[in-house]
Order: C-alpha cells, then structure tokens, then sequence
C-alpha cells in the first residue's frame, strides 16, 4: 500500500460514515460523509452495501482493512462483537476486534461494558469508546472525567489511559420522547428556534427539589399560566434533561474539574451553557474527530 492505511467506518442504526486513513500521520485521506444507517439496509446486504460504499477505496491491488465502530457490532448489526468488561484500552480493543462475515479483511471494534458484583450496577457502550481514546489523543491527556452528549449521553471516567467507568443518561432519548409522546409537547412547534432564555429557566429547574418526574410536569404548568410560551418549551425541556444529566453525573462522578466535551455540532450550544453554568466548561471535540483518532489508536495497536 506503500503509506499505511486503513478505512474507519462509523456505521449506526441512522447513518454511515467512513475516512480513509493514513495510520502513521493520522491524516484523513478520504470521506463519504453520508450514506444509510443499518435500519435502511437488509441484514442480508450488509457485506455488499459495505463493498459498494467502500469500493473506491477497496478495488485495488492491495485494499486497506476496515475497521467498523458503531451499532455495526450490536445484536441487531453484521454480527454481534461482545462487549469487554472495564478496565479498558486501546490496545484491549486491538485484541478483541471480531472478524465482519462477508467482507475480506473487515473488523467490528467490540465497545465495552461494566459489569460489576452489584447487580444493579451494569451499562454498556458501542462507539463512544472510540471516541474516548479519540479525544484522549486529540487534547494529549490520560486521565479524566469525559462527556459525549447524545441520544444516550456517557459520562466516563478515564484513568492512565484506560476507561475505568462510565454512566449513561438518556437525555437525548427522553427529550424526543417527551415532545413527540407526551402532554407536554402538544401544540409545540415542530422546529421551535432555540430560546437560551429558556433553557437557562430549565437548567435552573434541574437543580430544585424533587425528581425528575416531577420537575418535567413544570413545563406544562409554566407553558399555561406562567413563562412559557409554545415555541420555548423544547428549549426548556433540553435544559431541563440536560441539567439532571449534569446533576446527576457530578454525584456519581464528583469531581471540580472542567470536562471535555465530545459530540456532534447541533449539541455543542446546549451542552457548553450546561458546563458554564454548572462551572465544568471545557474544549469541545467534534465527534467526528474523536472517532477517526480514535479507531486509528485501535487499529495501531493490532499487531
């Protein structure tokens, strides 16, 4: 191939993504930014649609390796890649990447777990592992507290480079499901602009009295004979939910330090508001950036 490379895949259940990469400078060589998530592919398809995304890169003398994070490795994706349990590196990643059937030299990097003698203690991560190790090279650190917003949010908790811990908030999940399927989202816009005003109103709320459950029904209320009007109820549920995810991660995570952030563009305004007023405002990584380092640290470490 004469320069090292390899394709990094960040296939999930709604879209596709894939870089070719240079693996000794970390130089991205090539992008498809955008194709079909795994629910708009027949299982059956998933090796021919793959090649097909890919054959730019692959239909040469001497292809480059895939290496696929992702729901990609998921009991609902190509093929189930069982999640190690924590502690885990970079290089415990590198030993345990299962083989992708139907495609020569293709690899589903395995996500981690926790999995603990307390029952009630058990959570589980595909794709966002990546992303740690990602951000970790990006900001040169190995130890730290660190966020990724999204549909399900993950806190982890990184020691001497290996993830030690992490907890999950369906933040992103919950706020859909309270807007489409609940009271509180009747008569609300279908694209209310974003209303900083009321998601300040909402990460206050987070921090008063009483669960979550309850403080959500403050919505409805204030929307009917307070504060709120239609159009500011998304703002004010995202900063409700996101302030109980901040709340909720300094108990179980305490810590004083500012945490770095790794998400996508369209959370980076809700989430830096959250840090600054909950006093943990850090860098932003773009997800992106943190998966492509991060699969690239992965694959060097296969031998």
């Amino acid at each position: 191939m004469g320069a090292r490379q390899a394709i990094v895949v960040d296939w999930g259940t709604t879209s596709f993504r894939a870089w070719l990469v240079d693996l000794d400078t970390a130089e991205r060589l090539g992008e498809i930014p955008s194709g079909r998530g795994m629910k708009d592919v027949a299982a059956a398809e998933y090796p021919a649609y793959c090649h097909a995304m890919l054959s730019r890169w692959r239909e040469r003398p001497d292809p480059p390796p895939v290496y696929m994070a992702g729901m990609v490795g998921a009991p609902t994706g190509w093929l189930f890649a069982p999640q190690p349990p924590l502690p885990v590196s970079a290089a415990d990643l590198a030993a345990q990447v299962v083989a992708a059937p139907g495609l020569p030299d293709a690899w589903i990097i395995p996500g981690c777990r926790v999995d603990t003698a307390d029952p009630d203690r058990v959570d589980v991560m595909r794709g966002e592992e990546v992303q740690i190790f990602g951000a970790l090279a990006l900001l040169d650190r190995r130890d730290g507290i660190l966020c990724l917003p999204g549909t399900h949010s993950k806190w982890a908790t990184v020691e001497d480079g290996r993830i030690t811990d992490f907890h999950t908030f369906m933040t992103g999940e919950m706020y859909r499901a309270a807007l489409d399927a609940t009271i509180l989202g009747q008569g609300v816009p279908a694209s209310a602009p974003w209303d900083e005003a009321a998601f300040l109103k909402g990460l206050e709320a987070a921090r008063q009295p009483g669960g979550l459950l309850n403080r959500l029904f403050t919505a409805r209320g204030r929307r009917l004979y307070r504060d709120l009007g239609p159009e500011a109820v998304p703002s004010y549920l995202s900063g409700l939910l996101i302030g109980e995810e901040f709340r909720a991660a300094a108990e179980m995570a305490p810590s004083a330090d500012p945490v770095p952030l790794i998400g996508a563009e369209p959370l980076r305004r809700p989430y830096e508001a959250a840090a600054r007023a909950f006093g943990r405002a850090k860098q932003w990584v773009p997800a992106a950036d943190a998966t492509v380092r991060g699969c690239i640290d992965v694959i060097r470490q296969r031998p």
